[in-house]
């Protein structure tokens, strides 16, 4: 980019012509395929619109635009107003019959160079995907190795600085943290955020930044510095981009986080238009295990209305526990007596009311007391000890290698309906597939158990509680989400919540199925 507004500089040295403005859309296409608008452009079209400039100058005419649409459009702008063209040296009058066919005929060149361009990369594309070999820009937690003489590519390796986050972040997410305490977490430690390069928003941003590591204080105060002199954060950021300096204005969001949790490739799939093409492509960063439980996760979390989501629920049971007369979640209800759980189901022809109700503080003492004891008996300590990690971990990879594998034979299932693919051509791979998905059943085990469980498990009460403190209480939801099902009954007429009734007479709690039985463990240790 500083090479073309070098080129348009001495042009119009030459030309004896002051430069006023320049007109910059450093991240965007100009061609009918581009993802994002070219407001720069757009800025340019105003400008000449309300007589601002008398030329325009640009390093090729495809710099100006790569569409017919776009051409014509720009050039009976510059006629209308007089605005003269510069590109590759020479200036060109659009009132000009001779220099309308010339630029004209420049832009079909333009336009034809995409779409040969475009065949090109779909050809190359196509052909990665049979082999597995990647494409486009590598995600981040992974960076491409080429031969150092040669220049061909040699493997997708793991980022030794990248990689650590992608898999924290994909542990985090699948033991039920909110995406927005992540990236918060990540942003307060200083993790560089992913992105491409400098951008005027990021400039920006690290002027007004409140505290700064002090490894990076000079860019800060430089930021600062040329902003305040008035230069445009435009400028900034291109020359930061061609100092290389180190994005430290990137930002995580909420979305990226759950992105990452969403992206298949980290286990080492190779995908095309969505789909997996080819598995072990490249080193994998999360385990197939770890994915399915952040898709577990994530599916669970889209369920819930939104204030019962990972991060927006402020009280413990609330849209986990069910009433028992009509299975509705119940909700959180403030009362002149404390908060209270309650059913929100409406009564017979509209009337407002609840089936049950109960005092929160000493039903959520009552459920983590049964929790508590559950967690720290013998039975629940033998299904997490040293010797049976081996077989819970084999379990576990088998029945996310058969989730997957169900996931791909829909996807191949859709593009056969879609047309798209030929009925042989679906029945083959179904015919593949389906083995594969039957002994991977054969020796999978529940998946809806949060890792963090792993980290309660002791054997004695005390240690359960410590542990218990120590997680947020999103993680905490997941982890009675996952283990427990409970119901809120009626206290039953004549009597009341507050007056003494044992918890246990109205709210039941119903440990879920872990594990397997010890002889289909027996069977799925020797299938495994």
């Amino acid at each position: 980019m500083r090479e073309q507004l070098t080129g348009s500089q001495d042009d119009a040295d030459r030309l004896g012509v002051n430069l006023v403005e320049d007109f910059v859309d450093d991240d965007r296409s100009a061609s009918r395929f581009r993802d994002r608008e070219r407001e720069e452009f757009e800025r340019m079209i105003e400008w000449i619109e309300q007589g601002k400039l008398d030329i325009v100058f640009a390093w090729g005419s495809s710099r100006l635009q790569r569409e017919l649409d776009v051409y014509t459009r720009l050039r009976n702008a510059c006629a209308k107003h007089g605005v003269l063209w510069c590109y590759g040296g020479k200036v060109y009058d659009l009132s000009n019959k001779d220099d309308r066919f010339r630029t004209g005929l420049d832009a079909l060149i333009g336009e034809r160079e995409v779409d040969e361009l475009r065949d090109n990369v779909k050809r190359t594309l196509r052909a990665n995907a049979v082999t597995g070999r990647p494409h486009g820009i590598s995600p981040y937690g992974y960076r491409r190795v080429y031969d150092e003489k040669t220049g061909a590519f040699l493997r997708e390796e793991k980022d030794p600085q990248q990689a650590p986050i992608v898999k924290e972040i994909c542990i985090r997410v699948a033991n039920g943290e909110a995406y927005k305490a992540i990236a918060a977490d990540l942003m307060k430690r200083c993790v560089p955020a992913p992105a491409l390069r400098w951008t005027k928003g990021m400039v920006v941003r690290l002027s007004r930044f409140q505290t700064v590591v002090a490894a990076h204080v000079a860019l800060f105060e430089e930021a600062a510095a040329r902003l305040a002199r008035g230069e445009e954060s435009l400028a900034i950021a291109q020359d930061f981009n061609e100092r290389d300096e180190p994005l430290i204005a990137a930002v995580w969001h909420g979305a990226t986080i759950k992105d990452f949790a969403t992206d298949v490739r980290y286990t080492g799939a190779r995908t095309h238009h969505g789909v997996v093409t080819s598995d072990g492509a490249w080193p994998k960063i999360v385990s197939k295990r770890i994915y399915l439980k952040c898709q577990s996760v994530i599916k669970a979390r889209a369920s819930k209305s939104t204030n019962s989501r990972p991060g927006m629920a402020r009280y413990l049971l609330s849209a986990i526990m069910g009433c028992s007369e009509c299975r509705v979640p119940v909700v959180s209800n403030p009362t002149d007596w404390g908060m209270n759980y309650q059913c929100k189901t409406r009564g017979e022809n509209g009337a407002t009311g609840y089936h049950v109700s109960g005092k929160q503080e000493p039903i959520d003492a009552y459920v983590l007391g049964e929790l508590f004891g559950w967690l720290s008996s013998p039975d629940f300590v033998e299904a997490y000890t040293a010797g049976d990690k081996e077989l819970q971990e084999k379990i576990a990879e088998a029945e996310a290698d058969a989730e997957l594998l169900n996931t791909r034979l829909v996807e191949f299932r859709d593009k056969a309906i879609a047309g798209e693919l030929s009925a042989d051509s679906f029945a083959a791979i179904e015919a593949g597939l389906a083995p594969k998905i039957a002994e991977a059943e054969k020796v999978a085990a529940s998946l809806r158990t949060p890792d963090v469980v792993k980290d309660l498990v002791a054997p004695s009460r005390k240690e359960v509680e410590g542990a218990w403190k120590r997680l947020t209480l999103p993680q905490q939801r997941l982890v009675i989400e996952s283990l427990l099902e409970i119901k809120l009954h009626p206290v039953g007429k004549g009597r009341h919540s507050r007056a003494g009734v044992a918890i246990s007479s109205y709210v039941t709690v119903v440990r879920k199925s872990l594990r397997p039985t010890v002889t289909e463990q027996g069977q799925l240790a020797k299938a495994a």
